[in-house]
């Protein structure tokens, strides 16, 4: 009798020690690690915001983010990812506001805003993150280097009259 209690408690010690190798195998995955930012999807679009100053019903001056449908503002753009509007309001972006530095230059210097998030648009957003933002400079554009950045202002009628860091 002695042996075969010790038995089952042998055999319910490994079935334990295995179920705990399982769950911590699963929680250490490759899926569970994955980017944050991966849960966003790419920018694929813009929006249009209004900065609220509008009256007898006319919006007002706007600003264009890039944007997810379906998901709003959270996006993210990389190299060679994202919809060549959502990267060009990005590179205006740069290009417009923070006109004179490093990120605006680079971005001229190689191609200027042309829609690809290629290898000038990656050093300018790592300079900016950098230099301006105060955010982790990876050169990945998501929720937090937005929430830093300046965007154009337009009027009603689509001309860029400044630059402002919207709430969001």
């Amino acid at each position: 009798m002695q042996q075969v209690s010790t038995t089952l408690r042998m055999r319910s010690g490994v079935l334990g020690a295995l179920a705990l190798l399982f769950a911590a195998g699963l929680t250490a995955s490759p899926m569970m690690t994955a980017p944050a930012h991966a849960a966003y999807g790419p920018c694929n679009t813009t929006v249009k915001r209004t900065d609220g100053l509008g009256s007898g019903g006319n919006p007002g001056n706007h600003y264009k983010i890039p944007a997810r449908t379906g998901n709003g503002l959270s996006c993210y753009m990389k190299y060679q990812t994202g919809s060549p509007n959502a990267v060009r309001e990005l590179q205006w972006a740069i290009v417009f506001c923070y006109s004179g530095t490093y990120a605006a230059n680079r971005i001229n210097a190689t191609g200027g805003i042309d829609g690809i998030y290629g290898t000038g648009t990656v050093d300018a957003v790592r300079w900016l993150q950098a230099n301006r933002l105060g955010v982790s400079a990876d050169g990945e554009y998501g929720p937090a280097t937005r929430e830093q950045m300046q965007w154009v202002l337009y009027t009603e009628g689509g001309n860029s009259i400044g630059c402002l860091n919207p709430p969001f």
